[in-house]
């Protein structure tokens, strides 16, 4: 798998898991739904860093997350407190959603 597909392939599950539609996540980077599906498709390069890193933001994962070819294999660990539960169940949540966990 080259860096494109990587790339359009967690874009596109990153967005689906934050049930945000291409529209939704071109509007709050500064691109056009269009560039947002050729990003998916794997059709759009040299995006910038910029465009990158906002596209990070707005679905909360770290740009390497973006860019892994295997973003599963990613080592995450966990302090549970009274504190954090509601972030920990909504983890649990997303991390079921992309088969993570069962």
């Amino acid at each position: 798998m080259n860096e494109t597909t990587t790339l359009a392939n967690n874009l596109k599950r990153f967005r689906k898991a934050k049930r945000m539609r291409q529209k939704d996540l071109a509007q709050k980077v500064g691109l056009s739904q269009d560039s947002i599906s050729k990003l998916e498709l794997g059709k759009y390069r040299n995006l910038g860093m910029k465009y990158l890193t906002l596209i990070c933001r707005e679905l909360d994962v770290a740009i390497e997350e973006l860019l892994m070819s295997s973003p599963q294999k990613l080592t995450i660990e966990i302090i549970a407190s009274e504190k954090n539960m509601e972030f920990i169940r909504a983890f649990v949540e997303v991390a079921r959603n992309f088969g993570l966990v069962k």
